[in-house]
């Protein structure tokens, strides 16, 4: 350790215990009449507050670390309120029992006389504490209330920015130009079939327009745009596409819109399809309430450019909603994305 940081620890430990001795003694004044007020009663009021409040402030960075790391402000606001409090009146009882304990065991003054004191200058110091941690955590919840704001303001940009993005991916021309080479093909062919295709992709826009201000949406309702998408490309593909899907989880679990289509749509637009190579496609769950998109791997040489909807996208997302990760997983054969689920609470 430099002497520089020893130095600065030094100074932060003098600059703790002093305000600790003006908090007790500013209290201990007012208790006690002028004439009351020796200079004994300000020394053992010092040790008092010194000893108790560092103790607590000591307990208190560890219960804030801990909770950072297991509820966070952000995203358990209620829940955190309601677990530190609860913690920091927990250890203030047990830093004063054990000061207190520690006080009449090595106090040569009378039983009655280490009572009264410990009582008063416990009593100082709870205050002390009482006061000190309502304005700690009304500066740490106000400071935590401006970065949910600023957090809130980034995911709505980002928001609109996806929607764009998507918006774009879903109307390029390249989509609508293969969307209108299989309706002609099919009205020449199979004109009850065309009607079904028409239909198709009608759904397909317009639940990219209804999902547009919408942050979650039923999983059931995205499997269901996801096979209208699947239906006008195959209609493309034929049997070079093979798709299937299998979800059971209880309850009515949400997602981000679009975020299954988005994985289908490339792994469409990334992979090889062919009656040799027929790209598979499956969504099914697992155990830890997610939903698993999986897709043999078979890359083109020159694939498309990316539009810039991907999966960093997806991830952003989904950081705000849960502390469960998006799991992507490639190897030799699979590409394998796990979406995590959001319940409602």
């Amino acid at each position: 350790m430099s002497f520089k940081r020893l130095l600065r620890g030094i100074l932060r430990l003098l600059r703790d215990f002093l305000i600790l001795m003006i908090i007790g003694d500013t209290i201990g004044y007012f208790l006690f009449r002028g004439e009351d007020y020796t200079f004994r009663i300000f020394m053992l009021q010092s040790a008092y507050s010194i000893g108790i409040g560092y103790a607590f402030l000591a307990g208190a960075r560890i219960i804030v670390v801990y909770l950072d790391r297991r509820t966070p402000w952000l995203r358990y606001p209620v829940k955190r309120l309601i677990l530190q409090v609860s913690y920091l009146i927990l250890l203030c009882f047990l830093v004063i029992g054990a000061f207190t304990l520690f006080i009449f065991l090595t106090s040569e003054a009378s039983v009655q006389e280490v009572r009264s004191q410990s009582i008063l200058g416990i009593t100082i110091s709870l205050t002390g504490i009482i006061l000190g941690t309502i304005i700690a955590n009304s500066v740490l919840f106000f400071n935590n209330w401006k970065k949910s704001a600023v957090q809130q303001e980034k995911l709505k940009s980002e928001h609109l920015a996806l929607q764009y993005e998507t918006l774009k991916s879903q109307v390029n021309p390249h989509f609508l130009f293969n969307s209108l080479n299989s309706l002609a093909s099919l009205i020449e062919k199979d004109r009850e079939n065309a009607i079904s295709f028409v239909k198709k992709l009608s759904d397909v826009y317009r639940y990219v327009l209804d999902q547009r201000d919408h942050e979650l949406v039923l999983l059931q309702d995205e499997l269901e745009f996801v096979e209208a998408y699947i239906f006008l490309q195959k209609i493309r593909f034929g049997e070079k596409l093979q798709f299937s899907a299998s979800v059971g989880l209880p309850g009515n679990p949400k997602v981000v819109p679009l975020s299954l289509q988005m994985l289908v749509e490339n792994a469409i637009k990334h992979n090889e399809i062919s009656s040799e190579q027929p790209l598979k496609i499956s969504i099914t769950s697992s155990d830890d309430q997610c939903v698993v998109v999986r897709n043999n791997i078979r890359k083109k040489f020159a694939s498309e450019k990316s539009t810039g909807v991907g999966i960093d996208n997806i991830r952003k997302r989904y950081e705000y909603f849960t502390n469960k990760a998006v799991y992507v997983h490639e190897d030799a054969e699979y590409f394998t994305v796990k979406l995590p689920v959001i319940l409602d609470q």
